[in-house]
């Protein structure tokens, strides 16, 4: 007890020096006052608002503090701290800049209902951002992100985003199957070395309209008759694409005459 007093006692008139051991300490009343004393720096003052072992009223005080009320730098700690108050972390997302935001969307060690507002924040912006930060966010931003970045459908973002290690095939399908889809994302998609290979998303191309006829017909090859005569039986499939996928199906039934049905 004797020690916890000596702290408190220390930690409102401590000097840079005595500060920077007393930032880590266990006590949320050493904290407390911690956050009184005028030599507290921003630089220590980041480091309690980094503290994940800390109560979310000492991060909550940090934030109704005037002294920090403008530091971007603290700001941005609070909303990556997951014990920070998500009223607080909401209230901030506004004011961190967009590659920030794009971090913070990555981040799982954030609340959810922080991350979507991030996302959301990029989103309202991605219609208006120059080409140079477009790219710079498919980078760094996570898949939701990517998705309204490929829907943008600028040419010199949608291979960064394909390239992303954040995007996966599930999304790359849901792009493929959509028919408002931009034709050049599909040909990027249809010629990708990765997205390519994938047997759900060969499916997806084969289906889509802006697939090149020449790229289809390999991609027959790898499809499995059954979801081959699927396929042919299928009313969204170009009729341009039907007589190929019969005569893929004919090549392996060639013992087998007759009908396809």
């Amino acid at each position: 007890m004797r020690d916890l007093d000596k702290a408190i006692k220390l930690a409102t008139t401590a000097s840079d020096e005595e500060l920077k051991s007393l930032v880590y300490h266990p006590s949320s009343k050493v904290i407390s006052k911690l956050l009184l004393n005028n030599n507290l720096t921003e630089d220590l003052a980041i480091i309690i608002a980094n503290r994940r072992n800390i109560s979310s009223e000492i991060l909550e005080d940090i934030h109704n503090n005037l002294r920090w009320k403008d530091c971007y730098r603290i700001m941005l700690a609070l909303c990556k701290n997951p014990k920070t108050p998500q009223k607080i972390s909401l209230s901030l997302i506004k004011s961190i800049k967009i590659f920030d935001l794009a971090d913070l969307t990555r981040n799982q060690v954030v609340p959810i209902t922080v991350r979507i507002k991030a996302e959301a924040n990029i989103s309202d912006k991605i219609l208006s951002l120059p080409l140079g930060i477009k790219k710079t966010l498919a980078k760094r931003a996570n898949s939701n992100v990517l998705m309204k970045l490929i829907e943008d459908g600028m040419k010199d973002v949608v291979p960064i985003c394909l390239d992303s290690p954040y995007m996966t095939e599930g999304d790359i399908s849901k792009i493929t199957s959509k028919k408002k889809t931009a034709s050049h994302v599909i040909h990027k998609i249809a010629c990708h070395p990765k997205w390519s290979r994938r047997y759900q998303i060969q499916w997806a191309l084969i289906i889509n309209n802006h697939t090149p006829l020449s790229l289809v017909v390999n991609f027959l090859k790898n499809i499995k008759t059954s979801d081959l005569k699927e396929l042919y039986a299928a009313p969204e499939v170009p009729a341009s694409t039907k007589p190929f996928i019969y005569r893929e199906i004919l090549d392996r039934e060639e013992n087998q005459p007759g009908s396809i049905y």
